[in-house]
């Protein structure tokens, strides 16, 4: 509950390529949302929606067959997901959303919500009114956040398990942080690292995070054989975020050694291990 005894507001941030291929993904993580809405009628609820490559007659369709708590914007191009997020936190309603002070979240397209997960979230948000930051894990057959117990994470499981799908923070402090780093992620000049970055810095600036270590977040696996390509992203996102704390240069530490064992074992060719030592460094 805010101060004024009213519910807190859920603004969520989503982008999707109308010529992907994935109306089922989006069809499933609008409802898993509509869902929370029909049980929680008191919350505020807003998706603000980016479609990509889309032009106005499918947009008008989209918005005219979609739910009403949804704000639907189209673009005939394709950007990259930071910049397409940027596009989104940066209108004038969704900085107005962002000073409610609510809960904000960044779901992709092909992610949902199980049962009562969001109504967890929602709880634990209103209880605490220091919580600025909490995430979990995701995967193919997510349960309910309701079966199990927050904790207080270290530094190290914000870099290995928070993802966009994951991770929700209070508007104070999405607003503080600004937007996502638009040299990384997915159509970015280095692939991957976006959330990482971003979820560092909300760590960073959180005054109490809390972690669920278990997937919660539907969202189809994660996959090991990406990680020599996401390497360079991730590399960078923690270096730019290394401060004085022990625990950032023990996790810089930490992935200078993982690309030098990719390396080493010929999932990454060595001069791409050396080329993202250059990027990551590079002011």
């Amino acid at each position: 509950m805010t101060e004024s005894g009213a519910a807190l507001p859920i603004t969520l941030f989503s982008t999707t390529d109308m010529q992907s291929g994935r109306d089922d993904d989006i069809t499933r993580m609008l409802g898993s949302i509509d869902a929370f809405k029909q049980r929680n009628p008191d919350v505020d609820v807003v998706l603000f929606l980016l479609l990509q490559r889309c032009d106005a007659a499918t947009a008008e369709r989209f918005i005219a067959n979609g739910p009403a708590w949804a704000q639907v914007s189209a673009i005939p191009d394709r950007q990259s997901l930071s910049a397409a997020r940027n596009m989104l936190l940066t209108g004038e309603d969704a900085k107005r959303r962002l000073a409610l002070n609510g809960i904000v979240a960044f779901p992709d397209d092909d992610c949902w919500y199980p049962e009562d997960t969001l109504d967890t979230i929602h709880k634990a948000f209103s209880a605490d009114p220091s919580l600025d930051f909490w995430y979990c894990r995701y995967g193919m057959e997510p349960r309910s956040a309701a079966s199990y117990t927050a904790t207080r994470p270290r530094l190290q499981t914000v870099i290995s398990f928070a993802s966009s799908n994951t991770i929700f923070l209070r508007g104070a402090l999405a607003a503080r942080i600004g937007g996502f780093d638009e040299q990384l992620g997915v159509g970015a000049a280095l692939s991957g690292g976006e959330d990482t970055d971003y979820a560092m810095r909300a760590f960073q600036g959180a005054r109490k995070a809390a972690y669920v270590d278990a997937r919660c977040i539907g969202h189809r696996d994660p996959n090991k054989a990406l990680k020599a390509k996401y390497y360079p992203g991730s590399l960078r996102a923690i270096a730019k975020n290394v401060r004085s704390r022990p625990s950032e240069i023990q996790a810089l530490g930490r992935k200078l050694l993982v690309g030098s064992m990719l390396a080493a074992r010929g999932q990454m060719p060595w001069k791409d291990y050396f080329s993202a030592l250059t990027r990551a460094f590079a002011r």
